[in-house]
């Protein structure tokens, strides 16, 4: 079974064994772990990772050093944020449309990684994966105290710039598919901070909930999956996805959610990914500590089928390189077990 097979099957309700997982570094955490390691490594090849991800927050163009023009035309400060950084003013600074254009997508970098991960990784589980999906989208370009003051003040203006993202973003998936073989479109719009959601129920069902249907209903007229990445305490959300046509939820963390309670409720209809802790076990933890909580996962999750053994975001420069250790030590243990 390859990769590719191995991982739809579980996310579609199958119990696989050796359990599918992935890991993403950030630049910085890949760095400190290829100086651990004293050579090169590859996040694919080297890990073991079931995914190989074409993203479109790849490919920017460099300013000056730090600072980067994404496809929107937003400059991003990573001066201090490497990994990603902040905006550097804003794009968008009255309610009208009149003289800001959206990217081509047919020149989008996004679509030439597609290709080169379909020739170099033939057996993997490929994914789009659009940063900056809905919300996050409409916030770099106004900035968010901005967008959060037109949700009440200028909603026709938010629903005319949501819809124009939500279009956007159908034809990107369209031209993907044109381009070479993914499996699945992973979009990532974060809702939620530690204590709940940044905007509240009633304003995320106006404003974002009819672009992710729309969204995920271009997804499926391709047959493919529908992953969601959504930071946060977003729980509250879950039957909406669901309904919405969400395939599997990441990144679930379980700082801020009952990931084994929501796992046992909705694991039904929706597969979940993630889970291992980036805020508190990876980064303040022992690498003991780390394969434990791995184990917990895979136990009372992993067994069971539509879970992806995966830390609970992108590991970050402040990792320890041998909580890394521990986790890879741990996906790959767990299949040369399976195979004995």
């Amino acid at each position: 079974m390859t990769y590719k097979e191995a991982f739809i099957r579980c996310l579609k309700g199958e119990i696989i064994h050796p359990v599918p997982w992935s890991v993403k570094f950030t630049a910085g955490a890949q760095e400190n772990y290829e100086n651990f390691l004293g050579g090169r490594f590859d996040a694919v090849i080297d890990t073991g990772t079931y995914v190989v991800a074409s993203h479109t927050n790849n490919g920017w163009e460099e300013l000056k050093p730090g600072y980067f023009r994404d496809y929107f035309g937003v400059i991003w400060n990573k001066t201090r944020d490497m990994s990603l950084g902040v905006p550097s003013g804003y794009l968008i600074s009255k309610p009208t449309l009149r003289n800001f254009r959206f990217p081509e997508v047919e020149s989008l970098p996004v679509l030439s990684f597609i290709r080169e991960n379909d020739r170099k990784f033939p057996d993997h589980f490929h994914m789009l994966s659009i940063g900056f999906t809905l919300f996050e989208r409409a916030w770099t370009l106004t900035g968010m105290e901005q967008l959060m003051l037109w949700f009440l003040t200028e909603p026709a203006f938010v629903h005319e710039l949501l819809q124009q993202i939500t279009e956007y973003n159908c034809r990107l998936i369209r031209a993907a598919v044109e381009t070479g073989k993914i499996d699945c479109v992973h979009f990532a719009d974060d809702w939620g901070g530690q204590n709940g959601l940044i905007m509240g129920r009633e304003l995320w069902q106006e404003f974002i909930r009819p672009g992710l249907i729309t969204i995920c209903q271009e997804v499926r007229k391709h047959r493919l999956l529908a992953s969601l990445h959504s930071c946060g305490k977003v729980e509250e959300l879950i039957p909406e996805m669901i309904d919405a046509g969400v395939d599997v939820f990441d990144p679930f963390q379980p700082e801020v959610m009952d990931i084994f309670g929501i796992y046992n409720e909705y694991s039904g209809r929706l597969a979940f990914w993630g889970g291992l802790s980036v805020q508190r076990t990876f980064p303040f933890g022992t690498p003991e500590q780390v394969t434990a909580e791995g184990k917990m996962l895979l136990d009372k999750m992993g067994s069971h089928g539509r879970y992806i053994l995966s830390p609970s975001h992108t590991l970050t420069v402040d990792i320890p390189p041998a909580n890394v250790k521990a986790f890879l030590d741990l996906a790959r243990c767990q299949q040369v077990n399976d195979a004995g």
